[in-house]
């Protein structure tokens, strides 16, 4: 298998944060364009507030920055140790598609029970990522 197969899932996963941190931006610009909250209130994010679904907005952004490190960083570890195999690469999208599930949910509405199941299915697959890579290192360094 070749082993850049599992920088496309990483590379998915970035368009998806970018893509919410796209959406942040252009909620916060039309928030302070209606008057819904005052531009000064990012000086030091102490001068007013945000409105709730802003709140709930970036909330998310910062989650995308939070547990998917992990994900980034195991990743890497798979294709620095020649650790990608066709299993890895397919979690690897699942852990991508179960993020884009917490964020539609997150972002549209936001049942926390719904939210919570693909954040904890996200987790689950981010851990075989991580035992998938003890494994194959650990058995290369038994060799």
């Amino acid at each position: 298998m070749d082993s850049s197969a599992i920088v496309f899932p990483a590379f998915a996963m970035f368009l998806l944060t970018a893509s919410v941190l796209g959406y942040a931006a252009g909620s916060r610009l039309a928030a302070i364009r209606r008057g819904d909250v005052s531009i000064r209130y990012y000086r030091l994010y102490t001068e007013g507030e945000q409105t709730p679904r802003l709140q709930q907005i970036g909330r998310h952004l910062q989650n995308h920055f939070e547990v998917p490190p992990l994900f980034y960083i195991g990743v890497l570890f798979l294709y620095a140790t020649g650790s990608v195999t066709p299993l890895a690469v397919a979690l690897a999208w699942l852990y991508f598609a179960s993020r884009c599930v917490h964020s539609f949910i997150h972002l549209g509405s936001n049942n926390v029970t719904h939210r919570f199941v693909a954040f904890a299915l996200s987790g689950l697959i981010l851990i075989g990522i991580w035992l998938l890579l003890l494994v194959s290192v650990a058995s290369s360094a038994v060799q």
